[in-house]
């Protein structure tokens, strides 16, 4: 399947955390892409119903964009993900409980809303650690 590019809003707050075991980055949000459409009777723009899509991020990925937060404007390039997974009730009945996600391979401000600062990133040796890496000011 071939890289997709989206671009919204981030919903509530990040989250960032570090696998417990791995040590790898993890941070998981949700984007809220709204298309605006130009009435063709008042000639007014309005804005179109809104989609949802949950967004995780791995590694480098993951610690380089901890430092966005709720309402920042992204660019998200990555692959759909099928992470659906079956439950059983108390009843002992079954059902699919349907998540699909965008793993990110890229996440970025939005350079036509946000302006951006490039910092790069020395090369780290896996650590095992378990702390959030110190926001760059």
């Amino acid at each position: 399947m071939n890289d997709q590019t989206y671009i919204g809003n981030i919903g509530k707050q990040p989250t960032f955390e570090f696998h417990e075991h791995t040590g790898r980055a993890r941070l998981q949000f949700s984007l809220a892409i709204n298309k605006r459409y130009q009435d063709r009777e008042s000639g007014e723009w309005r804005d179109g119903r809104t989609l949802w899509l949950n967004v995780v991020a791995f590694g480098p990925v993951a610690e380089n964009a901890s430092n966005l937060g709720s309402g920042d404007p992204v660019v998200v390039i990555g692959q759909l993900a099928d992470n659906s997974f079956t439950v059983t009730d108390d009843d002992g009945q079954s059902r699919e409980i349907a998540r699909t996600e965008v793993q990110a391979k890229i996440v970025t401000a939005d350079t036509r809303k946000a302006a951006i600062t490039v910092t790069r990133q020395p090369r780290r040796e896996h650590t095992g650690s378990t702390t959030a890496p110190e926001p760059v000011a």
